[in-house]
């Protein structure tokens, strides 16, 4: 009796969910940077840069579709939908994969352009006034791309079933919807990177989960309101 009331308490349930979400940070950082790792700690001098880049490449095939994957397994965790880690987080993964792949493609050809178009206006600030306006520009709209792709893992996962673009078009529409929520969860991400840059331990254990954790729960009533109309529909 005591050992099922300690399972119900609110204690056991807070460690269990921070468990789970070490363990879906664990899912996403291994295999997507287990390479790169071991490839520097052996061979640290010889990497040169291309053998680098070539590391990198399980993390741009895996970890976005992975982190979409992640975001799904907490969404069933507050819909209550399943309580497992590993079965679900795999069986999420092969759902959504080769569409998480298509859009990763997507964003980092957004991400080189939008590179590009900034530091080609920012070098030519001096040569007249629209090359300032064109920096703004280019600024403005990749703020706009980044509140998008904070969205396009829910969108994929709550309204299953839908075009790419169709994807893009809802996350665009549901990040200005609250854009305030959008734009704090966003300065979260970023100061997240940032620490994680100083501190890797942060990476290990939580880098990824817990923004995903605060995404979700900062826009789980706005979703599961459009959950539950999908479902009906298909009902």
């Amino acid at each position: 009796m005591k050992k099922f009331n300690l399972y119900n308490s609110r204690i056991f349930k807070f460690f269990d969910y921070c468990f789970r979400l070490v363990l879906i940070n664990l899912l996403i950082i291994i295999p997507s940077f287990l390479l790169f790792y071991i490839m520097t700690l052996f061979f640290r001098n010889s990497m040169d840069n291309i053998l680098g880049l070539l590391t990198l490449v399980p993390a741009v095939l895996y970890m976005y579709p992975a982190i979409c994957a992640g975001v799904d397994l907490i969404r069933k965790y507050e819909l209550k939908l399943c309580n497992t880690i590993f079965k679900e987080f795999f069986k999420s993964l092969k759902r959504i994969y080769l569409k998480a792949l298509i859009e990763t493609i997507f964003i980092l050809i957004c991400i080189v352009l939008f590179y590009i178009s900034i530091r080609h206006f920012y070098l030519h600030l001096s040569d007249g006034i629209i090359n300032s306006f064109g920096l703004v520009l280019s600024i403005a709209f990749a703020i706009m791309l980044l509140v998008i792709i904070v969205h396009l893992p829910l969108v994929m996962n709550y309204m299953e079933g839908c075009m790419i673009i169709d994807d893009i078009k809802l996350a665009g529409m549901m990040a200005f919807q609250d854009l305030a929520i959008t734009l704090g969860i966003v300065i979260f991400i970023v100061a997240d990177v940032a620490i994680m840059s100083v501190t890797p331990t942060l990476l290990i254990i939580c880098g990824f989960s817990l923004p995903m954790y605060l995404l979700i729960k900062l826009t789980f009533k706005k979703y599961y309101v459009v959950y539950i109309r999908t479902h009906k529909e298909k009902e």
